[in-house]
Order: structure tokens, then sequence, then C-alpha cells
């Protein structure tokens, strides 16, 4: 059924409803209330009344145009998951435990052990004494003297009081000197050295002394048992394993659906036949449509994410390394029985010397050897000059 047609029927059911069983005035209240009734507008007046119902009908919206989807932001759902990469590391810096213990049988060996000796010693002579005399130099002392010989004189030319006499920038001085002659006077000397060594004899008288020594020593058994020994060094390393996380994520996609929503308006003009208030229909409704964005249709879903990976470490199992080496066994010892033992001994002693010393005549030696000359000089000029390093013929004439 059109939609006008289904209108119309429904203001002329209307109508018919509002029609009178019998003949009634007609009034312009009754049309109003009538007009009023079928939603429509009065206008005009007297005959010429007309109502005027307009209806208006949206139909629902319609999807139109191309969908937009947007994403959130990922967000974790459900729990990690977490796998291991890699086989256990040994971290730097482990620690250490060292113990000792016992390893093999114990062995028992039987040895004896000295106390401490007990020593006594009579001291007696030994023999005849000897007597020997013995001439012994003392500290010698020394003195000397100087003796004088024969001077001997020698003369010899010089020069002195020398003085520059060219000028200062010249390459070679010229000096003017005094002649004069050198006088030596040389006169030898003799050291004479006497040493003066004091003497005495020394007689001296042994007398051979031995010692008797008898040494009594208490001997103890000993019983010695070694146990052997071993220390262990254990190294322990804490270890990581490298991991990696997974979490699982998801996001919400909204998809947005545009719509069309259309307006049907339907415009029906009734007007009131002579003698009556009852709207009768007149002529074919006037229908217009428009349309118009509508309601998007907004759907949401939970879609997968990116799954998000870290890496990591967790703790493994602690690693051990033991190294047993020997140690110094631990040693015990038992004592059992103690006997004596005794020694007798004579060995040589101190002897007893005497001494006696008696001055006799020193050694008197003289002995002489040349002395440091004695040297003196003088000088005496004659009245006569010289030149050194002449530069003219003339000073090359007297040169020194």
């Amino acid at each position: 059924m059109r939609f006008s047609s289904l209108v119309a029927a429904t203001t002329l059911g209307l109508v018919v409803a509002l029609a009178p069983a019998g003949p009634v005035l007609a009034g312009p209240a009754e049309r109003q209330a009538n007009c009023t009734a079928l939603g429509g507008t009065l206008s005009g007046s007297g005959n010429n009344q007309t109502c005027t119902v307009t209806t208006v009908v949206v139909s629902p919206d319609v999807p139109s145009g191309t969908a937009t989807t947007t994403f959130s932001e990922d967000r974790p759902v459900g729990d990690p998951v977490t796998v291991d990469t890699s086989r256990p590391v040994r971290q730097p810096n482990p620690t250490m435990s060292t113990e000792e213990r016992d390893t093999g049988e114990a062995t028992v060996v039987r040895t004896e052990r000295a106390g401490t000796p007990v020593v006594t010693e009579e001291e007696r002579d030994a023999g005849e004494d000897t007597s020997e005399d013995v001439v012994v130099a003392g500290t010698p002392t020394s003195t000397t003297r100087t003796e004088r010989g024969t001077p001997t004189t020698t003369e010899q030319p010089t020069t002195t009081n020398c003085r520059r006499v060219n000028d200062e920038r010249s390459a070679k001085p010229v000096e003017k000197c005094d002649r004069a002659v050198l006088t030596t006077r040389t006169t030898p000397t003799t050291v004479v050295t006497t040493t003066t060594t004091p003497q005495e004899r020394v007689t001296t008288t042994t007398q051979p002394r031995e010692t008797l020594v008898t040494t009594t020593t208490p001997v103890t058994e000993v019983f010695t048992t070694t146990q052997p020994r071993e220390s262990c060094t254990t190294t322990t390393f804490q270890t990581q394993i490298a991991t990696a996380t997974t979490q699982q994520t998801e996001r919400t996609a909204t998809t947005t659906q545009p719509t069309t929503r259309t307006t049907t308006t339907t415009k029906t003009a009734f007007n009131f036949p002579r003698g009556t208030d009852i709207p009768t229909p007149t002529g074919t409704p006037a229908i217009s449509t428009s349309s118009a964005a509508g309601d998007s249709i907004i759907t949401t879903a939970d879609v997968p994410g990116t799954p998000v990976v870290t890496t990591g470490t967790r703790p493994g199992e602690p690693e051990s390394d033991v190294v047993c080496t020997p140690t110094a066994p631990v040693i015990t010892s038992a004592d059992g029985d103690t006997r004596e033992d005794v020694e007798t001994a004579t060995v040589p002693a101190e002897p007893t010397v005497t001494v006696t010393r008696e001055e006799i005549d020193p050694l008197v030696v003289e002995t002489e050897a040349p002395g440091v000359p004695i040297v003196t000089t003088d000088t005496r000029t004659t009245g006569q000059t010289c030149y050194k390093n002449p530069a003219t013929a003339e000073q090359r004439r007297n040169r020194c």
C-alpha cells in the first residue's frame, strides 16, 4: 500500500467517526474542535473555513557512504608469557668456601724422644805444665830531625815589571820589561828518623786441663699418629638466564557508519460542506520528502593488538666447582715408657795460663832519607829594558 493512500484512509476514518448520528447545526466551535481532533489547523471564516492537517513521518536511518574505523591504544590482555632464551650463564664474583676433612687411613709410627739432658762437669789437671819465653815488642815511637847540607847558588836572566806599550786593539800586545837577574839558592836537607821500640820478655806457663762430662738423657717412647687431610674449595657461581616475555594486547576497533534520514511531510486539506461541521477531504494530499544525515551507527569490537616482547634475565640455579688439594696432615702423639741413657766423655778444657812480664833494653834504629831542599830566590834589576812581541825594528833590536 502506498504511504499516501494509508494517510488518506486514516483521515477518512477519523472523519466518519466524527460524523454525528443526526443533523447537527454547524458552528465555529465544533469545526475548531473537529479540526483539532484531526491534528489540523483551522483557517478561513464562515462557510469558507479550511482545516489543514499536516503529518510528518520520519523513516528509520539507512546506512550510506563509507564506514570509517579507528583503533584505540593497545592494552594488555591476559597474563604475560615468559620463556627462557639461553642456558644459565655464570656471573662474576663467585663465593668461595673452604673446608678441611680427613682422607685415607691414619698411620702410627713408633719413635723415641730424647728429653733434656742433665750434664754434670768435673774439671781436673791433665799432665805436666810447660813454660815458654817470648820477647814481645811494644809500640814503637819515632822522632825526626832535619840536617842541612852545603847550599848551591845559580843565576839566570829574567824580566820584570812588564807593561803594554801598543794600542789595546792590536792583535799582539807589545810589552816593555825591565831586564833582571834571578838568583836561586838551594840548600839540600837530610831527614834523620830515630825509631825506638820498647821490649819485654813474657814467660807463659801453661797447665793442661780436662773436663769429665757426664750426660744423663731421659728417652721416652713416642707413638705418632698421622691423619692425612685435604682442603676442598667450593666455588659457587650465581647464574642468570636470559628471558623473553610476551604480553598479548588487544585494541578496540570503532567503526562509524554514516546514515541518511528521510522525512515525508503530507498536507491534507479538509473543508466543511454547507450545514455541517464534519471535515471532508478535498483533492489529493500534497506529499513532500527531504533527506538529512542521520545518527551514525557506531559499532565497537575488540581485536588483537601488537604483542609487546621484553627481554630480561632471571636467576638460575647456582653452579659449584669443587677442587681438593692435600694439606698438612693432622699429627698427634702419645708418650709411652721412659728410660735414662748415661754417657761419659773427657774433653780438653781451657788450660790454666800464667803470664809474667820483664822489661828489657829497647831496640833503637836510625834511618836517613833525603829531605825537601830549601830554595830561596832573589830578583834584582840591571837598569836595562827590553821588548816582548816587538813590532818595530828598534824594538826587535832590543828583544827580551
